[in-house]
């Protein structure tokens, strides 16, 4: 008697292990599924940020190559007025004419950079700012000069908003050092 029961339990055990392995087997392949569902959103994901990222590239050289179709587009009649004042020059005799054209045409190539916001950096007398000049050269201060300004400007500087595109390359007054004029007077003689 007590041999039946054991029979018994054995095909309950065995059915329990095959409907574990059947779970187990339908685990796996959710999984499976799952897996490869996250693959392909990953995958299209990936292709759709590549894709943006060329969109962005093509963009920024399509404005870039617009900004700079719109500058020389404003320096074109620059470049014709520069063109009709050489034809004007090659036969003229006044030189004062040749001058005031070539004033007329330095006025219009200012005013197309003045239209893109490039302004010229006035520096003449003013406080040198390693910001906006470059101390080119530098020389003692005069009578009345205040050591550390720009007292001459040899290169004019340029800055578009709030940015310097290039600094005012100038002539700075530095302090005089004593005895510098005795001694280079004493040298003088």
């Amino acid at each position: 008697m007590s041999k039946e029961p054991e029979e018994k339990n054995v095909p309950e055990e065995e059915a329990g292990l095959a409907k574990e392995e059947t779970l187990s087997l339908d685990a796996d392949r959710d999984l499976e599924q799952e897996n490869r569902e996250i693959l392909d959103r990953l995958m299209r994901l990936s292709a759709e940020y590549d894709n943006y990222r060329k969109r962005v590239a093509r963009e920024k050289e399509a404005w870039s190559f617009q900004a700079l179709e719109g500058l020389v587009l404003d320096l074109l009649p620059v470049l014709d007025s520069f063109e009709r004042a050489i034809g004007a020059a090659e036969g003229a005799t006044d030189s004062a004419a040749l001058l005031d054209g070539m004033k007329l045409v330095e006025k219009q190539l200012a005013g197309a950079l003045k239209a893109r916001g490039v302004e010229a950096i006035d520096a003449r007398g003013e406080k040198f700012d390693p910001a906006l000049h470059e101390a080119f050269l530098s020389r003692p201060a005069e009578a009345g000069e205040e050591p550390g300004t720009i007292a001459e400007e040899i290169v004019t500087g340029y800055r578009m908003g709030d940015r310097t595109i290039r600094p005012t390359r100038g002539m700075v007054v530095v302090a005089q050092e004593e005895g510098s004029d005795s001694a280079s007077d004493s040298e003088e003689e």
